[in-house]
């Protein structure tokens, strides 16, 4: 069995409510194993045979629809993969606080040769980008935004492709 993250993107926003206990028996019933939540905001651990990762954010994109009635974009990692994207950070000794915030944004797919262009485009003294193949984290220095995290929401716009962000918080705890 393999050990996954699936990122629901934009739940429990507006009208786009998940109950986490209806979430965690409905992929329980879908045959997911050792299904577990995280926070409210679309964060479920559980365990596979499926080695494929795709097909897995595809059932489970499927359930979704069919059982909320609104198309909720999920994206996978293996804990593998989660453990490599902690450990790979471009921002290394950099503690999270009141002022200085990391996050990574979990990509659904490939980004085409425009990605490097896009991350150039998006970084300003308040916020630090890198991209790598499935991921972007953003270091931002919060005293030097002017309005909240209006980056990650361009990110996706400018990418092209739909994406989930989550704090470095939640991405540590996630993994289990």
């Amino acid at each position: 069995m393999t050990k996954y993250v699936a990122f629901l993107r934009a739940v429990n926003v507006g009208k786009r409510t998940v109950k986490m206990e209806s979430l965690r028996e409905l992929l329980d019933t879908a045959g997911f194993k050792n299904v577990t939540t995280y926070i409210q905001s679309g964060n479920v651990m559980f365990a596979s045979g499926s080695g494929n990762a795709a097909s897995l954010s595809d059932k489970i994109e499927k359930l979704l629809l069919k059982n909320y009635g609104f198309e909720i974009p999920t994206i996978i990692r293996s804990v593998t993969a989660l453990e490599a994207v902690v450990k790979h950070t471009p921002f290394p000794g950099i503690v999270p606080d009141k002022s200085l915030q990391v996050y990574v944004s979990f990509l659904s797919g490939p980004v085409g040769p425009h990605g490097p262009a896009v991350i150039a485009s998006l970084q300003s003294a308040a916020e630090t980008l890198h991209m790598t193949d499935t991921e972007v984290y953003t270091l931002v220095k919060k005293d030097l935004v002017p309005k909240g995290l209006d980056i990650i929401a361009q990110l996706e716009k400018k990418l092209g492709i739909p994406c989930t962000t989550r704090n470095w918080a939640t991405v540590n705890k996630v993994i289990w």
